[in-house]
């Protein structure tokens, strides 16, 4: 059975890569074409963006919301190590244990920081008005995958629970929000490289000259 599981888990994997890629082709082919002169560089622009742009000096949302930031950020480093235990089980089930094992308490208090932020997007009458019922099931998808990186025991059963579920997971995620773990880097890219292009990205004040 366990064969199985790492094999849906790895054909999840190829799904949501391709899909994403093909996502990703056909957003950047409906942009249209700048045709004005350059003046400036889009890679110094690019490395900007990624950069000096994201300090908390830069980021009015950091700036304003220091304390939702660091758990925001907490929960989305717990998801991306819990990701990473189960393809690395896939990979070598004994080290896939072993990461597992260290990773239990960041995967709990990345739990935590997740279950705030929903009951945050529930009773805040602002975030209602801008959620969608995509955002909920995003939110309760991911505190899954914690809750299990978190307290499910390793054994046999156990890590085919983990990948099946990791493996549904990335089956549901080029279908809704969770894809913003490639187009947030897409994005922030493309109008990196276009600020870059026009000269605006890096200001001559970030003294990256």
């Amino acid at each position: 059975m366990l064969p199985l599981v790492k094999a849906l888990l790895a054909i999840s994997m190829v799904w949501a890569a391709a899909a994403l890629a093909a996502q990703v082709l056909a957003a950047r082919g409906r942009g249209r074409r700048d045709y004005s002169r350059p003046t400036g560089d889009p890679r110094r622009g690019i490395i900007y963006n990624f950069t000096t742009a994201m300090l908390p000096g830069h980021k009015e949302t950091i700036r304003l919301h220091p304390v939702e930031f660091g758990i925001g950020l907490l929960m989305h480093l717990g998801v991306i190590c819990s990701l990473l235990a189960a393809i690395v089980l896939l990979v070598h089930g004994d080290s896939g244990i072993r990461f597992a094992s260290v990773i239990r308490p960041l995967a709990a208090a990345a739990l935590v920081s997740g279950a705030v932020l929903s009951i945050r997007r529930a009773v805040s009458a602002k975030l209602r008005a801008l959620s969608v019922p995509d955002d909920y099931v995003a939110s309760l998808a991911t505190c899954g995958l914690l809750a299990m990186a978190a307290f499910l025991q390793l054994d046999a059963r156990g890590q085919m629970l983990f990948m099946l579920y990791t493996a549904l997971l990335f089956v549901y995620m080029p279908l809704g929000k969770l894809r913003h773990v490639v187009f947030f880097f897409v994005a922030r890219g493309d109008y990196g490289r276009r600020l870059g292009y026009r000269g605006v990205y890096p200001p001559a004040a970030a003294g990256m000259e």
